[in-house]
C-alpha cells in the first residue's frame, strides 16, 4: 500500500522511480510491515480470553506461542515501526499515528461500527501515506495526491463494517454490507482516476478498477457464503486496490503497469495458498 501510493505520488510531483533506491524502498516497506504485524499482534492479544471461547485452536488460547513473548514481540514491531519511521522518504509522524490508531482500534474501538471503521481506516491512512506527506508537505506533489492512501484507508474501513456483520442475522446485516460495498466502490474509483491525474494519460488502473466496481456493484464479490470467507476475500481485494494505484507509478508507464498486475496476482496467490495451509484441519479419529 504504501509503496504503491508513494510511486503515484512520484508521478504527481513530476519524478520518476529511478530517483529512488532500493534500501529507500525497502525502508518504507519494512515500516508498513512492522506496524501491520503490531496491528494484528495487538489485535490477537486483546482477544485472546474471547478467543478461549470461540478458537481455543489459535496460538495464543492454545498456549503455541506464551503471551508474555507475544508482548514483546509486538512492542518490538511497533517500535520498529515508528523507529524506522518510514526510512529516507517516510514521515516518522504517520507512522506514530499508525501505530496510536492501531492501538485505539485494537483495545477501544473494535466492537464501535463507526468507531472500529474510523479507527482502522485511519491506521491505514497513516500506514499507506508514509512517504507521500513528505512530498506533499514540501510542495512538490499536490495535495490530492494524499487521495490514494485515503483510497486504501476507505477500503479498509469498509472491510471493518462488512467484518461486524458475522455474528448478526443475514437481514439484519444488509444495511451494513450496502454501506460496505458503496464504500468500497469509492474507494476503488478513486484508484483507477488518481493514475490517470497524475500521469495525464489512461492506465490501466482504470479498466482493473473499472472490473472491481463492476464485480462489487453486482453483488459477484464477495460472493455469498460465511461472513468470515466474505471478509477474507474483500482483504484479497486490497491487493487489487494497490494495483490499480500503482499503475500511476514512473509517469503511467505500461512497464510499471504489467508489474504491478504481476506482483499483485502473484501476491493473491500466495496469500491464498498460506489461507488453505493455516485452515485447521479436522481431527483424525483412529476406527
Amino acid at each position: 500500500d504504501s509503496a504503491a501510493c508513494f510511486g503515484l505520488a512520484l508521478t504527481a510531483a513530476g519524478r520518476s522511480l529511478r530517483g529512488t533506491t532500493a534500501l529507500d524502498w525497502a525502508l518504507l516497506a519494512l515500516t508498513s510491515l512492522a506496524i501491520y504485524g503490531f496491528g494484528m499482534g495487538l489485535n490477537d492479544l486483546a482477544d485472546r480470553e474471547r478467543d478461549r471461547r470461540l478458537a481455543p485452536d489459535r496460538p495464543l488460547p492454545s498456549g503455541a506461542i506464551a503471551v508474555g513473548k507475544a508482548n514483546v514481540l509486538v512492542m518490538l514491531l511497533g517500535g520498529l515501526g515508528v523507529a524506522l519511521g518510514g526510512g529516507p522518504v517516510g514521515w516518522r509522524p504517520a507512522a506514530i499515528a499508525a501505530v496510536l490508531f492501531a492501538a485505539l482500534y485494537d483495545l477501544s474501538l473494535k466492537r464501535s461500527l463507526a468507531g472500529g471503521a474510523m479507527a482502522m481506516g485511519l491506521t491505514r491512512f497513516s500506514n499507506a501515506s508514509l512517504a507521500v506527506w513528505p512530498l506533499v508537505l514540501s510542495g512538490r506533489a499536490p495535495w490530492w495526491a494524499l487521495l490514494a492512501p485515503a483510497a486504501v484507508g476507505l477500503y479498509s474501513a469498509a472491510i471493518t463494517v462488512w467484518s461486524t456483520t458475522e455474528d448478526m442475522d443475514p437481514h439484519a446485516g444488509a444495511a451494513r454490507r450496502l454501506a460496505s460495498r458503496l464504500m468500497a466502490i469509492l474507494a476503488f474509483v478513486s484508484a483507477g482516476v488518481l493514475p490517470w491525474l497524475a500521469s495525464g494519460r489512461l492506465t490501466l488502473g482504470i479498466f482493473i478498477a473499472g472490473g472491481v466496481v463492476s464485480s462489487l456493484a453486482f453483488a459477484r464479490t464477495p460472493r455469498s457464503g460465511p461472513a468470515k470467507r466474505q471478509v477474507l476475500e474483500m482483504l484479497l481485494g486490497l491487493y487489487f486496490l494497490s494495483m490499480a494505484i500503482a499503475t500511476g507509478a514512473d509517469g503511467g508507464s505500461l512497464a510499471a503497469s504489467l508489474g504491478a498486475l504481476g506482483i499483485a496476482l502473484a501476491l493473491i496467490y500466495l496469500s491464498q495458498r498460506m489461507i488453505r495451509a493455516l485452515a485447521p484441519r479436522p481431527a483424525m479419529h483412529s476406527p
